[in-house]
């Protein structure tokens, strides 16, 4: 851990008593893996099967891809490295990359690249939906190191990593077209 991962965190730590902790939880909740489940109806409806199963599989990519890098690093998490409380769920795998933001900007960057293409005739509802995408995952990213779950390092890697993929997966879906 360096000095300036440390300090950036110490200066938005909120742990389980700060004024934003609850909104926190409720960030940290919506980018979980459980949130996934929201791709089933988009997989079954013949319309959205490809668009739902092309960003399924980038979902799972990135994870697969959090989950090497995660067993390669071995990163310690903060709240065991600096002794905070442990944040809920008490996440006990490594902390490098955070699975959320690989996550939430593997969506939210599937969704830039899809969605102006897909609604040409509201592309500016479209991209104001793609960046409220990418401001949600950023505020996910920025819940877990609130809640002492990752240091920001954690969080710009993941967010880089699954975006990465996310955007990919996007242009593929829009080449395949």
């Amino acid at each position: 851990m360096n000095s300036l991962d440390v300090r950036v965190l110490e200066a938005v730590y909120s742990g389980e008593r700060g004024a934003w902790t609850w909104a926190m939880i409720a960030l940290t909740m919506l980018g979980s893996g459980w949130s996934t489940l929201a791709l089933v109806p988009l997989v079954y409806a013949a319309r959205t099967r490809r668009l739902g199963g092309l960003l399924g599989g980038a979902i799972g990519l990135q994870a697969t891809a959090v989950w090497l890098v995660k067993r390669m690093v071995g990163r310690v998490r903060p709240w065991i490295a600096m002794g905070l409380p442990a944040p809920i769920g008490v996440p006990r795998d490594g902390s490098f990359p955070s699975g959320h933001a690989a996550g939430c900007f593997c969506v939210a960057a599937f969704l830039a690249v899809v969605l102006p293409v897909l609604l040409p005739g509201a592309v500016r509802r479209a991209r104001l939906l793609g960046g409220l995408a990418i401001l949600v995952a950023g505020l996910v990213g920025l819940s877990r190191v609130c809640l002492g779950a990752h240091f920001p390092s954690d969080v710009c890697a993941g967010a880089a990593l699954g975006g990465a993929i996310g955007g990919v997966a996007g242009r593929l879906y829009l080449s395949s077209r």
